[in-house]
């Protein structure tokens, strides 16, 4: 009986150097691809950039901090007035609580609204605060600069509106 003994000799990869080529490659094509998307977005970000020293935009941010992101309805300025009006879905009312408890909590979210929105901008002197519900009007905050918290003058209408 013959013993035939193999003896596997380590033969050289082939294709390592070709490998790492495509591997190096394909990396250099996804970083330039993800290096072009967040070109783009920047780029996208500067255009559609909205002006922080607009005073209706500052009012209506403040306003929106307090009634939530998609309460603010509509937000203008009147530079000749120096007065700002934010109309505004109230987050607050529920047609199912008292009259009494949605008043106040409605005053205590336009107040707070109208301070926040006062509160160190001093192109607005006056603002006032529309909140809604759907359609209806239910409440009015007028407010100046340095006014108390309790002046602020509320006005109810439509279902909390006085009988």
């Amino acid at each position: 009986m013959v013993t035939r003994t193999t003896h596997l000799a380590r033969r050289p990869r082939r294709g390592t150097r070709a490998a790492a080529v495509t591997f190096l490659f394909w990396a250099a094509g996804v970083l330039a691809i993800a290096g072009a998307l967040v070109a783009l977005d920047r780029a996208w970000l500067a255009r559609h950039r909205v002006d922080p020293s607009d005073p209706a935009v500052r009012v209506a941010g403040a306003v929106r901090s307090i009634s939530g992101s998609t309460g603010v309805r509509r937000a203008t300025y009147n530079p000749a007035t120096r007065s700002a009006r934010v109309e505004v879905t109230s987050r607050y009312y529920d047609a199912t609580k008292s009259v009494k408890e949605n008043r106040e909590y409605l005053a205590t979210e336009a107040r707070l609204g109208a301070q926040l929105a006062l509160y160190d901008n001093k192109a607005v002197d006056q603002v006032t605060i529309a909140l809604y519900t759907r359609r209806t009007l239910l409440a009015t905050v007028e407010a100046r600069q340095g006014q108390a918290f309790e002046q602020m003058r509320v006005e109810y209408s439509g279902p909390l509106s006085p009988e």
